[in-house]
């Protein structure tokens, strides 16, 4: 709460005569007590500097309360955040990132040493450190099955930051359109196959959800969601609406999405972006960089955008999934 130190009604100076004497106190006048206008303006213009008041800057070094993976086994160790790897280049600034926000939440992402090469879940190198296309190497795990795959790291990393702020009652959506719940796994239920279909039964005790037992519910999720159900969940996003967190996607199969980690903007529009991926099989979610150049890649509203690896991705194909209600609510 903000306090303001305004005019005090009825103050009084008293002066001290030559003689020694006390004088009589001065008559109080009309402008020893503040106007409503006056106090109401002190108090509207605080409260305006207030609002223009720049946000603490994002971390420079990862904070393992946004990031709990970091203590589990098998994520590469971090050294630094996306935001203190990858400066913007010369005459651009990265967009405004609420505190909270997803794109907040991208920004920070912790980042193993550079020269981290890219690894399967087997742990087969499949990307060297120093390839020309590689800017760096998320730290974060990729499990021990082959199942967080190319559009698993939409929902991984957008689960990881929900759960960050706390929300416990997320859903995703599986190949059949099936709303996959945590609230269901959390008291017992899995999602088993029966016949032509698959249906939530169940299956165990209700678990204490941990960051541990959030885990085990992610592997599940990947092993029934797939791009089309993640693009029919997600939203479409105007090209000038397009912001950190954003997806791009290929449809089929394999499915593929780019995800946009960050954005810069210079005073005439032009946008940078720095693009995350993995591919298959399951591996390190990794940044993408220009043939041993800058990670930012421009965003031209109506060309594709184009990256090693993969197809061009179409503008058509760009998507938000969001933070709101759950598919499918607790009862």
């Amino acid at each position: 709460m903000l306090r303001h130190s305004l005019p005090t009604a009825g103050l009084v100076l008293v002066c001290i005569g030559a003689c020694g004497k006390k004088t009589d106190p001065p008559e109080p006048t009309a402008s020893a007590e503040p106007s409503a206008r006056e106090v109401s303006g002190a108090i509207a213009s605080v409260s305006a500097s207030a609002a223009r008041a720049p946000q603490p800057p994002p971390p420079r070094t990862p904070d393992p309360k946004l990031y709990q993976w970091l203590s589990d086994k098998g994520a590469p160790k971090a050294t630094e955040t996306l935001l203190a790897r990858f400066d913007t280049p010369p005459g651009y600034q990265r967009v405004e990132a609420e505190t909270g926000s997803f794109a907040r939440y991208l920004r920070t992402l912790p980042l193993a040493a550079p020269g981290t090469p890219v690894v399967s879940y087997k742990g087969e190198e499949l990307r060297k450190g120093d390839d020309e296309y590689l800017a760096a190497v998320v730290a974060i795990d990729v499990g021990k099955i082959d199942l967080q795959q190319s559009p698993d790291v939409v929902i991984r990393l957008h689960a990881e930051w929900q759960w960050s702020k706390g929300a416990r009652d997320m859903t995703y959506r599986g190949a059949t359109g099936l709303d996959m719940p945590l609230f269901r796994w959390a008291r017992g239920e899995r999602v088993v196959a029966v016949g032509s279909g698959v249906f939530w039964l169940k299956k165990a005790n209700p678990a204490e959800l941990d960051h541990a037992e959030f885990r085990r519910f992610l592997d599940a999720v990947f092993t029934w969601a797939n791009s089309t159900a993640l693009s029919q969940q997600a939203t479409p996003v105007e090209a000038k609406d397009v912001a950190p967190g954003d997806f791009f996607i290929h449809l089929g199969s394999p499915g593929h999405t780019l995800v946009v980690l960050d954005i810069a903007q210079k005073p005439d529009g032009s946008r940078v972006a720095l693009f995350g991926q993995a591919l298959n099989p399951a591996q390190n979610v990794f940044v993408l960089r220009l043939a041993g150049a800058t990670p930012w890649f421009s965003l031209r509203p109506g060309e594709d955008v184009i990256t090693p690896y993969t197809e061009a991705f179409t503008w058509q194909g760009l998507r938000r999934l969001s933070a709101g209600a759950p598919q499918e609510s607790a009862p």
